[in-house]
């Protein structure tokens, strides 16, 4: 439980994933966009379970020969896509929240306005 808090190290996610750590480097640099691990207090790595699955993936593409451009556009293409369901899903929230709202304030008017003909 901590260590998901807490991130996994570079030397595990070297370990892990069998990547040289140099390598793991080289792609926070070339994806610095979109991988960024976090950081303890004392500047060390910390990556997060999204962070390792963007890492297998980037693996795998390199693995089948994909050049560094397209390997970016794939993450991105991903990461955006990820993103936009994020925050469909926070929009459909928001505007259920309003309409509730909405529907009481409603409720409460016409519930005045009767209360209002019933004293005259």
């Amino acid at each position: 439980m901590e260590k998901k808090q807490q991130g996994f190290s570079i030397q595990e996610v070297s370990r892990k994933l069998t990547i040289p750590k140099p390598s793991l480097r080289f792609w926070e640099k070339e994806f610095s966009d979109i991988l960024v691990p976090l950081r303890t207090k004392g500047g060390q790595r910390r990556y997060t379970r999204e962070h390792m699955s963007m890492i297998e993936e980037i693996k795998k593409l390199r693995g089948m020969g994909v050049n560094l451009t397209e390997i970016h556009a794939h993450l991105m293409k991903n990461y955006r896509s990820g993103m936009d369901d994020l925050n469909q899903s926070k929009i459909d929230f928001l505007a259920d929240r309003v309409a509730e709202v909405v529907r009481e304030e409603v409720y409460r008017f016409f519930d005045r306005n009767a209360e209002e003909m019933l004293k005259q």
